[in-house]
């Protein structure tokens, strides 16, 4: 869901200083994808008729994590949002879940709503669509997508991938069928992302330091 490597890379024509651009999990349409960020649209929702300035996701999700990992598993259906079985050992992942998630801004809710809309990622304003102007850049991108990744799945990052020039844009979807699998958090929550290019294909190393 890490919009901004997308948005800096220069539009009409404009330099944007970049010499070349990663970006991790990433898309600005969800519009066509199964992406489980729609379970926070009603949120937005909320926020926008109680005129809530923030939303405490990081409260929310460490408050549900006992019922996530312990039984009876409650809402297990939770973990894979974040880190896929085995990539995490339990006390690291409940580090991750407890301690890295923070408040956020009910206006920038908002505006991620307009992912899941006809046209896809607007500015504040609601004029302004990013990815117009994806092919006007001239910055290559390196587009990494995780296998297993519920909250930013590999089509959603195709969809923006797929306006920006050929030449320009590698794409890559992380995961092997028999392991190792990458989930959202494995790509995007780690300390050090090491992405090792061989003769004939990319792999990726996700490491999370230890608490």
């Amino acid at each position: 869901m890490q919009f901004p490597g997308f948005y800096v890379m220069g539009y009409e024509g404009k330099d944007s200083g970049l010499a070349a651009v990663t970006t991790l999990a990433s898309s600005l349409d969800y519009m066509s994808s199964r992406s489980s960020l729609k379970l926070l649209l009603p949120l937005a929702d909320s926020a926008q008729v109680l005129n809530v300035l923030v939303i405490p996701i990081g409260t929310l999700l460490a408050a549900t994590h006992p019922f996530a990992a312990n039984p009876p598993y409650l809402l297990s259906w939770l973990s894979p949002q974040i880190s896929t079985p085995d990539m995490l050992q339990p006390k690291l992942f409940e580090k991750l879940v407890t301690e890295n998630f923070e408040t956020v801004p009910a206006k920038l809710l908002l505006q991620l709503a307009t992912a899941f809309e006809e046209g896809g990622l607007r500015d504040r304003s609601g004029t302004f669509f990013y990815k117009n102007h994806l092919s006007k850049s001239n910055v290559p991108v390196l587009a990494i997508a995780g296998d297993q990744d519920l909250i930013c799945p590999p089509d959603a990052v195709y969809e923006t991938v797929k306006l920006i020039l050929e030449p320009l844009v590698t794409y890559k979807v992380f995961g092997e069928p028999g392991g190792p699998h990458f989930a959202h958090y494995d790509i995007v929550g780690a300390q050090l992302l090491e992405v090792v290019e061989t003769s004939s294909s990319f792999k990726l190393y996700s490491v999370f330091f230890s608490p």
